[in-house]
């Protein structure tokens, strides 16, 4: 199955279950980043207001919606044409101005060189992405000279354990880790070096790293306890704080991976 194809049969669930996510970045749009990320932004972008931002691999579009809020001009960029049709119910719903557009993030050939003062994408952008370098050649080329791009991800620290579970267990090598199959469609895990060299060899300048525990305060969407967050019975049945490593070891590594780069 393709990717685009399992998006497309996935969509309608997939921004139901986003739907107290959406409602909470209405209430609160700074709530649609995790809260270090959130702080990156203000660091380097200042006020967002009337800034063009594009959000490739836009998915759920809770990163769209919040940075619309926050006043920039925001371009939603996707591959599967129902999500991208599921979020703009959503905008019309709310009679808010946002640029939708069917476009693959690898190559972004229906979007402008030289036009964005950031380009961000939010958590599960790149596991779909199999020519990263291409990725960020694009990225690249659509922002204006000085303009950033921050990512934020799972941290691939972490790919190498079962997550399932609360015991720490090694399932396999580190660097073993690249393509793996998900009911046929294929999923990129990528190391941090991978990220790193993809974004350094298309000449941007690296500004800052994050790596970082979500908030428990952070959405759903950002906030990973070690475990599948859909098996209630799991995450209820587990003793204690689960942000506390002392009690789960989990929370003693980061889940999370954030970059900021420039470009010059």
């Amino acid at each position: 199955m393709s990717i685009k194809t399992y998006w497309n049969n996935c969509s309608d669930n997939w921004f139901e279950k986003n739907r107290p996510n959406h409602e909470a970045v209405m209430a609160n749009p700074s709530t649609g980043f995790p809260t270090d990320v959130f702080l990156m932004i203000q660091n380097y972008m200042g006020n967002i207001r009337g800034k063009n931002v594009l959000v490739p691999s836009s998915g759920d579009n809770v990163a769209v919606f919040a940075f619309n809020l926050l006043g920039a001009k925001v371009t939603s960029c996707d591959l599967s044409e129902n999500q991208i049709k599921n979020a703009i119910k959503i905008a019309n719903e709310n009679d808010w101005n946002i640029e939708f557009v069917i476009q693959d993030t690898m190559t972004l050939d229906k979007i402008a060189d030289n036009k964005y003062d950031l380009v961000y994408t939010s958590n599960g952008a790149h596991v779909w992405i199999s020519d990263m370098p291409k990725m960020y050649q694009n990225i690249n080329r659509v922002l204006k000279p000085g303009g950033y791009s921050i990512f934020f991800e799972t941290h691939p620290m972490g790919r190498p354990f079962d997550m399932t579970t609360y015991e720490v267990k090694i399932k396999q090598h580190y660097t073993d880790v690249h393509i793996w199959a998900n009911d046929a469609v294929p999923n990129y895990l990528w190391r941090t070096q991978d990220f790193v060299n993809a974004i350094a060899i298309n000449g941007f300048i690296i500004r800052k790293m994050l790596e970082f525990h979500s908030h428990p305060n952070d959405l759903s969407c950002h906030n990973y306890l070690c475990v599948d967050v859909e098996d209630e019975k799991a995450v209820n049945n587990w003793p204690g704080n689960t942000f506390d490593w002392k009690v789960n070891p989990w929370a003693a590594l980061p889940s999370c991976l954030c970059l900021c780069s420039q470009k010059i």
